[in-house]
């Protein structure tokens, strides 16, 4: 897959694969139409591939894909082993010296990849960049943060407090408005992140004991202990049709306050008592999600 209409055994068979395109998909064929419009539209100039890492999809997804990318590989698991360990078994069977983690509900308009490709090619020290974060409707989407600590936590987009997250001082700030030139960041979401290769498989990639939510955070603060930078650069941007699904599902909340839990207790082992304090205040936060929820449910039944 080296540019619209061709595949691997196009002008580009003979190169080395220079950028692999991971995706993982679960139950998305309701969104995915706009990611592979655009990658046929806008593909990378240098020799790519595409690697589908699909967790027990039901909708056909993985398998229109397929059809659409017939050069690409799927990997398609009998379960749902979660974001992390889907991007884990894709690296490992990928060729190229860049990954461009990219979610199924993402488009773009343009070079961006090359652009980022660009990008990283002249910052030997970056281990990742990711672009601006849209919404459809062009507002812009949060896309870093700082890392998580026991004061900023409580202002993260999903907490009450959230709506000062941007506005607070350096121990209260958690996500961060994009900057107006390419900068340096604590953390960017994976949502669509080029990352160097050798970088992501230094700091052991992904931590699999993630489900969903905050790993990528996660290898960000493992690539800045390593010594190694993420940027941001804004000059390019990559529509991502994310609604808060969070605030609707049960489930996608659980599994953010167990990636919370998990950050806390991997990078903070020793500070016990301000972790039992975030750690009481998500148990919490899910008995009231879980009465809430069922009080909800039972108002959805009432004639």
């Amino acid at each position: 897959m080296s540019s619209p209409g061709t595949d691997l055994e196009g002008a580009h068979a003979a190169l080395p694969i220079e950028i692999s395109i991971i995706v993982v998909t679960y139950n998305s064929a309701g969104c995915i139409n706009p990611f592979l419009k655009s990658l046929r539209q806008y593909p990378p100039t240098r020799p790519w591939e595409l690697i589908v890492s699909d967790n027990a999809s039901s909708d056909g997804g993985p398998q229109e894909i397929s059809g659409r990318f017939p050069a690409g590989r799927l990997i398609a698991s009998c379960v749902n082993r979660g974001f992390a360990t889907a991007v884990n078994e894709a690296a490992r069977m990928a060729k190229g010296k860049y990954y461009l983690l990219a979610n199924p509900d993402v488009s773009w308009e343009g070079p961006v990849i090359d652009h980022l490709r660009a990008f990283l090619d002249s910052h030997p020290r970056a281990a990742a960049v990711c672009p601006r974060l849209i919404y459809p409707d062009g507002r812009p989407q949060p896309s870093t943060r700082r890392f998580p600590i026991h004061s900023n936590i409580w202002f993260s987009r999903q907490s009450p407090l959230g709506h000062i997250a941007q506005s607070g001082t350096r121990s209260t700030t958690y996500t961060l408005a994009d900057p107006q030139q390419p900068s340096p960041v604590e953390a960017a979401a994976a949502t669509f992140l080029l990352v160097r290769a050798p970088a992501f498989h230094e700091v052991g990639g992904m931590d699999s004991r993630y489900f969903l939510y905050v790993e990528d955070t996660d290898l960000c603060r493992r690539w800045h202990d390593a010594g190694w930078e993420v940027w941001i650069d804004p000059f390019v941007a990559v529509t991502h049709a994310w609604a808060s699904r969070m605030s609707v599902n049960r489930s996608l909340r659980r599994h953010h306050r167990e990636g919370i839990r998990r950050y806390f207790r991997t990078h903070y082992p020793n500070q016990r008592v301000r972790n039992a304090i975030v750690f009481g205040a998500l148990g919490l936060s899910g008995v009231l999600d879980a009465v809430f929820g069922r009080w909800r449910q039972r108002g959805a039944r009432l004639p």
